[in-house]
C-alpha cells in the first residue's frame, strides 16, 4: 500500500540508513577544503564600478551575467569579467598571494591611466568642437 505522506510524517529511517547516510556526509569534504577550489572574479560592470566574486575554479568563464552593484545599490550588468586567481590560500602561499596581488592592482593602475588619458582626449575634442560651434555663432550673427 502506498501513501501519500500528505496527512502525517514518513516512517523513521532504519539504522543501516541511518549509518549509511552518516558514512556519506563524514566523506563531504570540509568547509575549508571547499574554499580552497573557489577562484577570486574581478568583474567591471555597467557602472564602470568593479567589484570581486567568488566562483568554483571548474568554470572556465564568470557565470553571471548580472551581479548587484555595493556602490549603487543595483542590479547590473557584466561587461568584463577577468579570472584574479585563488580566493583562498595556504598560510604558507600568502607571500605569494601578496605579490600577485601587487601584480593586479599595477594591472589596474595601468587600465585606469589608460581611461583617464581616453577620457582626457575625448574632452578635448569635445571642448573644440564647442569652441568650433561657438565661432560659427558668432560669425552667423
Amino acid at each position: 500500500m502506498k501513501h501519500c505522506f500528505a496527512c502525517c510524517p514518513p516512517p523513521p529511517m532504519g539504522p543501516a540508513r541511518v549509518e549509511k547516510l552518516a558514512k556519506l556526509f563524514a566523506s563531504l569534504p570540509s568547509k575549508d577544503e571547499r574554499k580552497k577550489a573557489l577562484d577570486a572574479w574581478k568583474l567591471t560592470l555597467t557602472c564602470d564600478h568593479v567589484v570581486t566574486r567568488t566562483q568554483h575554479r571548474d568554470h572556465s568563464y564568470y557565470g553571471s551575467s548580472v551581479v548587484e552593484c555595493p556602490e549603487c545599490s543595483a542590479c547590473r550588468g557584466v561587461m568584463h569579467s577577468e579570472r584574479v586567481g585563488p580566493a583562498y590560500s595556504d598560510e604558507g602561499a600568502q607571500a605569494d598571494r601578496a605579490a600577485v596581488d601587487r601584480e593586479r592592482l599595477a594591472e589596474e593602475l595601468t587600465a585606469a591611466k589608460s581611461k583617464l588619458q581616453r577620457q582626457r582626449k575625448n574632452t578635448a575634442a569635445t571642448q573644440r568642437h564647442v569652441e568650433e560651434i561657438e565661432k560659427q555663432l558668432k560669425l552667423g550673427r
